[in-house]
């Protein structure tokens, strides 16, 4: 009894040293999403570097699980993630719990259009344009810019930004001369 106690044991402690559980985490895609937003946002389930599940998360769903006001699979801790990676635009005030406030936005979500688009894509109303993107082609960044956003893991206009590496685009979105250097890519 004893000796299969201790095989047992042995064979979870093994197993346990070596397995890796999947994990959540929150993405980010340039594609469209169906509710005509220029872009999707996602939790996530990441096992062995391979995302094998992907809920889609509203604007106003990603921004409060980000910053710890609602429950998240991707944030189970409730931290500030906007906080934590100093993405300004998204800081909740200081005094908003004191008040009951709950900040529900976060402006540089605003621009993420402007990564893939040099122009508004959608009609704004009687064909007027709602402004200038960032891309140096009408529908998907030239080569240069997605080097750049290879570096937060978008290679292809299909691939996903995921975990950290979202939190710190949207902080290098907000900085003029990262925009700047993104133009020119």
């Amino acid at each position: 009894m004893m000796r299969a106690l201790l095989l047992v044991l042995s064979f979870l402690s093994a197993w346990g040293v070596h397995a890796q559980f999947a994990t959540w985490h929150f993405a980010l895609s340039l594609a469209p999403n169906s509710s005509g937003q220029l872009y999707s946002l996602f939790l996530v389930k990441v096992y062995q570097e391979q995302v094998i599940e992907t809920r889609p998360l509203s604007r106003m769903n990603f921004v409060h699980q980000a910053q710890g006001r609602a429950k998240s699979d991707a944030n189970p801790t409730g931290e500030d993630l906007f906080f934590k990676f100093q993405v300004r635009d998204c800081f909740l005030p200081p005094d908003s719990t004191a008040m009951g406030f709950h900040h529900s936005d976060c402006i540089v979500l605003d621009d993420i259009w402007k990564l893939r688009y040099w122009e508004y894509p959608q009609n704004a109303g009687q064909g007027e344009r709602i402004g200038k993107g960032w891309s140096a082609e009408p529908l998907k960044p030239s080569d240069g810019q997605l080097a750049i956003l290879g570096r937060y893991g978008l290679h292809q206009l299909s691939d996903l930004i995921i975990g950290e590496q979202l939190f710190k685009l949207l902080h290098d979105m907000s900085d003029p001369a990262w925009v700047n250097a993104y133009r020119q890519g």
